[in-house]
């Protein structure tokens, strides 16, 4: 709490708290209580993420297709490690 007394971790109103602050939070949070086994795991999970909400200019240009291959790959790849994942959720408008 000492390391959060500086005006630049708070907001315009000076009581809540900034995205620097929240930022900072979460980095020392997972520092201390996040294995590196998980950390790695919620990165692919991450990139499988953007990579879902990713909307490309020409869906069916070959690179768009290569894209959504290699996704596809890569949650296969997780699901197949971590099976109580579910990525069917995402929609594909």
């Amino acid at each position: 709490m000492d390391e959060l007394r500086d005006y630049r971790f708070y907001a315009e109103d000076m009581v809540h708290p900034n995205t620097i602050a929240v930022q900072y939070i979460w980095e020392r949070f997972r520092d201390t209580w996040i294995s590196n086994d998980s950390l790695s795991v919620m990165k692919e999970v991450d990139a499988i993420r953007k990579g879902l909400a990713h909307r490309h200019f020409d869906p069916d240009s070959e690179s768009a297709i290569l894209f959504r291959e290699r996704l596809a790959q890569k949650i296969s790849a997780l699901t197949l490690k971590y099976p109580f994942m579910d990525f069917s959720y995402v929609s594909e408008d």
